[in-house]
């Protein structure tokens, strides 16, 4: 056994709290990393596999001539699947609950659809002789306590339709329950998705419709030009009156785990290097002491014969080992992390299946950031001990050049009131000036601390003021009642004297797809009165806008998108399939989704059939709001839809 390695032996013996600590600290740093980074991973495969498995549509297709449209999908080379169906939006209700709206989607009854089919979680999937059952969307069903064989009510022409639950199901297309893209957060009880038998969906969506929406799904081959095919197909389906073609990665739900999943991916890289950096830097500083405490040994070794690299390889095989040490333990205490922290994140979301595996590349990955800590922090005070003169080593801790006198004796002679600072106060100033490598290492330490602290803090704090500024500054209103016809003034003024209500204001929301030259995005028109006290609009560089007359509201994200500005004239693809263009009046800066925005003359010129069918409440100080909602779902007839 070499000298070296005793000497190790006994150095471990004697002092390992040193050592310990440093292991610990990259036991901690690499398992973390393996714990969020492989479960990000395992998040990405979960979601793929649910993709897969469910075919989960690349483009969805609203109106048009579906027929046509399905047709000349399924002749397109990289095709793999097509269905037709019928999606309708209506009011919905839960026996002894208020109203909410959401979509009523058709399928068909004696199978699966060849996209987008269901996961049938409790209960039966439909029964062509139940024309009444219906599957109920599990967000849905939780939120209502809904078991196969309860009632929901849909809104149909006029009347209350009772329908039973024939089962609770998963669907690949509301793994997060957003109904759109700008509306990705619904609050609680203001949102649901039914499932009903094609025939059942038309008979809803009224007497003379036809389906109204094609999924296109494409082999897994095909994904490589997914974009290539998304165009494709989407300039046909234009040509055939379609109102809008949205592509996987724009899908409400889709898109909003996809910004989550970033979000993961990228503190599941922060934290680890954050908690590295401070191992590696305990790892410097137990080192750098090691080497001054071995001072005159080293002085001894060098004089016996042993090399410079003899003295530098030892060192670094100390910050080896040590991260070697922690490394080890924390890939395999990260691959289990990783697997309940994917467990409960998939339970929190509700997805219908997990994805846990451990990657060969993510044990190379913590292996690596171990050694590589550990070298690196040995690196310079093994470099230290190796240029250690043996004449100069043996002195010990006396310097071998003339001492000079530092900054803080110099500011003491300069400045004569610094005589009469105590000396218990220069005691405690002196010690980390004459080490000022440690002051710095640990003042680093410190800030390292501080940060992990500031960041979650950062996060909260955003998203506090997030919300503080969407719901105090921009969505002023208490209450949104949709209509199932306009709002005209009298009734209007019956809201406004209802019991704890302030002010009503009539509003328009239209689906529309804007477009710019080859750029195009898919949002809601929102029509409301040119002096309206319920939404404020933000401008991008501070202070608000005032909605003008004529002319669009865009939010700042479409200046970049659609690369426009104001003075810009705009695309507006409406409902119905009719293109008509708007100028841009100017833009806003809101917290959540992107908005566009005009007076109500504005969209009656746009377009004459659209009616104001939503009214903004705000309610007094102090209102009742439970019983608000239910006064008014008795007082005002033919609504859809109460939503606080």
């Amino acid at each position: 056994m070499s000298v070296l390695t005793v000497k190790l032996r006994r150095d471990l013996a004697r002092r390992p709290a040193q050592l310990i600590w440093v292991v610990t600290l990259v036991l901690l740093g690499v398992a973390l990393y393996g714990a969020s980074y492989d479960a990000y991973r395992n998040l990405q495969a979960s979601y793929q596999d649910i993709f897969d498995r469910y075919r989960f549509a690349d483009l969805t297709v609203d109106g048009g001539n579906t027929a046509a449209i399905a047709r000349q999908a399924a002749r397109t080379t990289g095709v793999a699947a097509v269905t037709v169906r019928t999606v309708t939006d209506v009011p919905l209700r839960v026996p002894g609950a208020a109203a909410f709206p959401g979509p009523v989607v058709g399928l068909p009854a004696g199978g699966e659809p060849a996209v987008d089919p269901v996961d049938v979680l409790s209960g039966t999937y439909l029964n062509p002789d139940a024309p009444d059952g219906m599957l109920a969307e599990r967000h849905l069903a939780q939120h209502a306590g809904l078991r196969p064989g309860a009632a929901v009510e849909v809104w149909q022409h006029g009347s209350w339709r009772r329908l039973t639950v024939s089962g609770v199901v998963s669907s690949p297309e509301y793994l997060w329950p957003a109904p759109s893209r700008q509306d990705i957060l619904p609050a609680p009880g203001s949102f649901g998705v039914l499932f009903v038998p094609e025939t059942l969906a038309r008979q809803i969506a009224g007497p003379a419709s036809a389906p109204n929406q094609v999924l296109i799904s494409y082999p897994p081959a095909a994904r490589g030009h997914a974009a290539r095919l998304d165009a494709s197909l989407a300039s046909m389906a234009q040509r055939e009156g379609a109102a809008d073609s949205v592509t996987r990665a724009g899908q409400p739900s889709n898109a909003a785990l996809s910004e989550d999943i970033k979000g993961f991916a990228e503190l599941a890289l922060l934290f680890p290097m954050l908690f590295l950096g401070a191992a590696g830097l305990a790892a410097y500083i137990v080192l750098t002491r090691r080497v001054a405490a071995d001072r005159t040994i080293i002085g001894m070794l060098r004089a016996a014969g042993f090399r410079r690299r003899t003295v530098l390889r030892y060192y670094l095989w100390i910050g080896l080992i040590a991260g070697l040490a922690g490394a080890v333990p924390g890939v395999i205490a990260g691959i289990a992390a990783a697997g309940a922290v994917t467990h409960l994140y998939t339970k929190a979301i509700g997805l219908p299946l997990t994805v846990v595996s451990a990657r060969a590349s993510t044990v190379a990955g913590g292996l690596a950031f171990g050694l590589v800590t550990g070298a690196l922090a040995a690196l310079a005070p093994a470099f230290s001990a190796a240029r250690v003169p043996p004449a100069e080593a043996m002195r010990g801790l006396v310097p071998a050049t003339r001492g000079g006198s530092g900054l803080l004796a110099r500011a003491e002679r300069a400045i004569p009131a610094a005589r009469h600072v105590p000396p218990g106060a220069w005691l405690v100033l002196r010690g980390p000036a004459r080490q000022p490598r440690r002051t710095l290492y640990t003042e680093i330490g410190v800030v390292l601390a501080l940060v992990l602290i500031l960041v979650s803090w950062g996060m909260l704090d955003t998203t506090r003021v997030t919300l503080s500024h969407e719901f105090g500054q921009v969505q002023r209103e208490d209450a949104q009642l949709t209509l199932a016809q306009p709002a005209s003034g009298p009734f209007l003024a019956s809201l406004a004297r209802l019991p704890g209500v302030a002010a009503a204001e009539p509003s328009t929301q239209l689906p529309v797809t804007l477009g710019s030259g080859p750029s195009s995005y898919a949002t809601t028109l929102i029509g409301l009165r040119t002096g309206t006290t319920m939404h404020g609009f933000l401008k991008p560089g501070g202070g608000t806008e005032h909605l003008p007359a004529s002319g669009l509201l865009l939010g700042i994200a479409l200046q970049d998108k659609l690369h426009i500005r104001a003075g810009s004239r705009v695309t507006l693809r409406l409902p119905s399939g009719r293109s008509v263009t708007a100028t841009v009046g100017g833009f806003v800066d809101e917290p959540l989704g992107t908005y566009a925005y005009a007076s109500l003359s504005q969209i009656h010129t746009l377009d004459p059939t659209a009616q104001p069918a939503t009214v903004l409440l705000r309610y007094t100080h102090g209102a009742n709001r439970a019983g608000l909602r239910q006064l008014e779902a008795g007082t005002v007839r033919g609504k859809l839809a109460v939503t606080v």
